[in-house]
């Protein structure tokens, strides 16, 4: 159990919760990894485990890695 960088929230009874994970990259070329190293790090830690023992039910995960002013994203529902 852990803590992502950033959650953002809908009202409880609506149950849906976004779930952001961060990385930085030391190149352009790994951009791609990082951001799938992101999203499975939502999943290793469950980030989301929290969320539903307060009644969250439907969560989107997004993996983001930034190098320089670039990103990649990747997403899971």
């Amino acid at each position: 159990m852990g803590r992502s960088d950033i959650i953002i929230r809908s009202a409880p009874y609506e149950g849906i919760a976004i779930i952001i994970e961060t990385k930085v990259a030391d190149s352009y070329g790994q951009l791609e990894e990082k951001a799938f190293q992101a999203l499975a790090q939502i999943e290793e830690k469950q980030y989301d485990a929290g969320l539903r023992s307060e009644g969250y039910h439907t969560f989107i995960k997004y993996g983001i890695a930034f190098f320089k002013k670039l990103c990649r994203v990747h997403v899971n529902e």
